[in-house]
């Protein structure tokens, strides 16, 4: 059966053959073969267009500025809010043998107790500015440049008693000063709207007399986080941990970045159900935190911190803590002629050139590389001319 096969294909061959050999004879030339097809070229279009380098790292979800609060008064905690609350300008942030610590708007924290008509100082000025937020008339403060008069519990350090052995501070007098920008006076208003506040909050006794550990100064609103004491602890150690009261990205980046970044950068986040939404930094750090000891040797070594809030806050408003990936923008070229990378191809003399469609290679000088595109530029090079590239 084979061979019977086999014998009927090599006829066929000959009978091919001589009618080859038939045509051969009658033309005196060989018989005209059939030439390919030429091959379909992939071309691109040069283009203008912005181009920027980028890195990617990874941050988390969280809220930002946490810190530990630190009481500043001895006694007992009798009393503690619980976590996830927001605490507000006024509000009891926690209590000391049941007297309640309030939390005051401000930059600088309260230092001594305030009783005396008269005083004077940033202090006084964070008191006014905050019982009158609260609603309470605290009545005109003196116009900076004002001369007035300064207690006794305020005289200078340098005074003393004459001839008494030892040099001892003096007996408490009084003296004038000039108000500044900075200042409040601690008005007669001023102490009886602070006795209606401390009524108001159940401060026993409201005799008008802010004593220190009474507020706890802090930038704005927070939510508080894990206790760090219990009832019945010490109330001048470590309370609570409390964070601003909107979600954040942290990211820790190589200290040799930060100069790149500034608040107001833009960047791309990649969040765990792989959506991505956009973010604007909010501060860059100027802490450099050295490299841990056990981290990867092959880190980028010290980091800063930068923080960065989420445009759209409902695209993280069910995420309570998470990792995610940040994507940031470095230089950006704009407005410059562009091809695919595939597009490039490497001269024998060294450097690249692209080919314009049938035609020959031309030189171009690369520039910068971003997403698959590569900045060039070469004569005759125009957006809109097309060049040969790789198939996508």
């Amino acid at each position: 059966m084979r061979k019977k096969i086999f014998v009927a294909v090599l006829s066929g061959s000959l009978v091919l053959g001589g009618g080859a050999y038939t045509a051969y004879a009658r033309t005196g030339h060989d018989s005209p073969t059939a030439r390919p097809a030429a091959a379909a070229v992939a071309t691109a279009e040069v283009v203008k267009t912005n181009l920027s380098d980028y890195w990617t790292e990874s941050g988390t979800v969280g809220y930002g500025k946490q810190r530990i609060l630190r009481g500043i008064q001895a006694g007992v905690i009798t009393w503690l809010p619980k976590q996830g609350r927001t605490v507000a300008r006024g509000d009891t942030l926690y209590r000391v043998g049941d007297r309640p610590v309030a939390l005051f708007y401000g930059s600088s924290p309260m230092f001594r107790d305030i009783g005396t008509v008269g005083m004077i100082g940033r202090d006084i000025k964070l008191l006014v500015t905050n019982l009158r937020a609260l609603g309470y008339r605290v009545g005109d403060q003196p116009d900076p440049g004002t001369s007035v008069t300064v207690q006794g519990d305020q005289a200078p350090p340098e005074s003393t008693e004459e001839g008494a052995a030892g040099a001892t501070p003096a007996a408490p007098s009084s003296y004038r000063t000039v108000v500044t920008a900075q200042d409040g006076v601690f008005t007669a208003s001023l102490k009886d709207a602070l006795k209606r506040w401390q009524a108001a909050e159940g401060v026993r006794p409201a005799d008008g007399t802010l004593k220190l550990g009474d507020v706890l100064v802090l930038p704005g609103a927070v939510r508080v986080g894990a206790a760090a004491t219990q009832l019945g602890g010490d109330a001048a150690g470590n309370l609570m941990a409390v964070s601003d009261r909107t979600k954040v990205v942290t990211v820790d980046i190589a200290a040799s970045r930060a100069d790149d970044l500034k608040a107001g950068h833009k960047v791309q986040i990649s969040l765990p159900d792989s959506t991505t939404t956009g973010g604007t930094v909010r501060s860059v750090s100027t802490n450099v935190q050295a490299a841990a000891e056990g981290d990867d040797p092959t880190s980028d070594g010290p980091k800063v911190q930068v923080v960065i809030t989420v445009d759209k806050a409902s695209a993280i408003k069910d995420i309570s803590s998470a990792d995610v990936e940040v994507r940031f923008t470095g230089t950006t070229k704009s407005n410059v002629l562009a091809v695919p990378v595939g597009a490039l191809l490497a001269l024998s003399g060294g450097g690249y050139g692209v080919q314009i469609p049938g035609g020959a290679l031309t030189a171009v000088k690369v520039g910068m590389f971003a997403d698959g595109m590569v900045q060039i530029t070469g004569d005759g090079i125009t957006a809109g001319s097309r060049v040969v590239t790789t198939a996508s």
